[in-house]
């Protein structure tokens, strides 16, 4: 039997699947740069290519760890269930809005199928001050 994994993770601007399966993918990131905590993120996409057996059928959990290894009760763990194409793969794709980050560090995003990780992402989430200054006239 083929063990689970993840061929492609991430966190990205955009992302699409067209009529032929084929993922695009826009803008990817692992790393958030915010003046004020907690705060959500407005937009943005998690994209997976999961790959196993052919044609399965796969129970998967996303779960979230924030960076003081606490569970995030803002982000629930989702079930879902995925079956591979032919090509024993599949898309994975979820658009997050108003994301929350509630603190800096590094967060951990985990796919797991029976409790055994199937493929992690870790993003970090940086605090920084506002540095902007319009051009002067004199």
């Amino acid at each position: 039997m083929t063990k689970l994994s993840t061929d492609i993770f991430v966190l990205c601007d955009y992302a699409s699947v067209s009529q032929e399966q084929k993922l695009s993918i826009i803008g990817i990131f692992d790393q958030f740069f915010v003046a004020n905590l907690p705060t959500t993120w407005p937009k943005m996409y998690l994209v997976a290519v999961v790959s196993g057996e052919a044609g399965k059928e796969y129970p998967l959990v996303l779960k979230l760890q924030a960076p003081t290894n606490e569970e995030n009760s803002s982000f629930p763990d989702k079930e879902f269930k995925i079956t591979l194409g032919q090509n024993g793969k599949a898309n994975v794709m979820t658009e997050l809005v108003n994301f929350p980050l509630t603190q800096a560090g590094i967060y951990k995003i985990q796919i797991l199928n029976e409790k055994e990780k199937v493929g992690e992402l870790e993003f970090k989430v940086n605090k920084t001050t506002a540095t902007y200054e319009p051009n002067k006239v004199n």
